[in-house]
């Protein structure tokens, strides 16, 4: 089956940028869950933000968050059974790393599981700001970001992935062998454009929101 990709209209008044977990403990050499790619996505989301900044839409971090005693982890602590000491809130590692960290005017929210909206008040948020657009980039692609995604289509957002702004990582042989981060990667980008949303680059997402917003300069002119 043929399927022509989907491309989103950008309306900047109501886009906003999703940046997912680019935080100290995926993004920092030391960080506990080191993710190598997101080395080369730091400056392409810098970029972004910056462009939705001065075009005046929202910018919002996503921080993956947990209290650290255990309470709130609930079954991914099968999966990570280190999560509570990772993820601690107060510790260095969930901090947004130093080269992106949020300014005025920027949201953060803080999440406690894969989805930026499971039990967060980001769907609120974006509907206070009166947003039907995301555009998401960060890290792990195939995880957190894939799965906010997911959530965001469900709740009838129109979504855009920076393909060039997210990060996945390699995989160990968990029973089906090796998979290497670019392979996850690519799988997960058509995955997504293929059911979830629209999937681009930076460059071209800034120069629509640049058009975009030049052209509601002219209209208001």
């Amino acid at each position: 089956m043929r399927k022509i990709p989907t491309s989103f209209p950008i309306v900047t008044r109501r886009t906003a940028v999703v940046v997912v977990d680019m935080q100290e403990l995926f993004c920092n050499p030391q960080g506990a869950v080191y993710v190598p790619d997101t080395a080369g996505i730091v400056e392409p989301i810098s970029n972004c933000a910056a462009a939705a900044r001065k075009a005046g839409m929202p910018v919002i971090f996503l921080r993956h968050i947990v209290r650290g005693d255990g309470s709130d982890t609930g079954r991914m602590r099968d999966m990570y059974p280190t999560v509570d000491a990772m993820l601690a809130r107060g510790t260095p590692g969930v901090e947004i790393i130093v080269a992106l960290a949020p300014i005025r005017g920027d949201i953060v929210v803080d999440k406690l599981g894969f989805s930026g909206f499971h039990n967060t008040d980001l769907d609120t948020v974006l509907r206070s700001h009166d947003i039907d657009t995301i555009i998401v980039c960060g890290t792990v692609t195939n995880v957190c970001c894939e799965t906010t995604v997911r959530d965001a289509a469900h709740r009838e957002y129109k979504v855009v992935v920076l393909a060039d702004a997210c990060a996945a990582m390699d995989y160990p042989d968990m029973g089906w062998g090796v998979i290497a981060a670019a392979e996850i990667q690519r799988v997960s980008l058509t995955t997504i454009a293929m059911e979830f949303g629209e999937v681009t680059t930076t460059a071209d997402i800034i120069r629509r929101i640049e058009a975009a917003s030049a052209s509601q300069f002219d209209a208001v002119a």
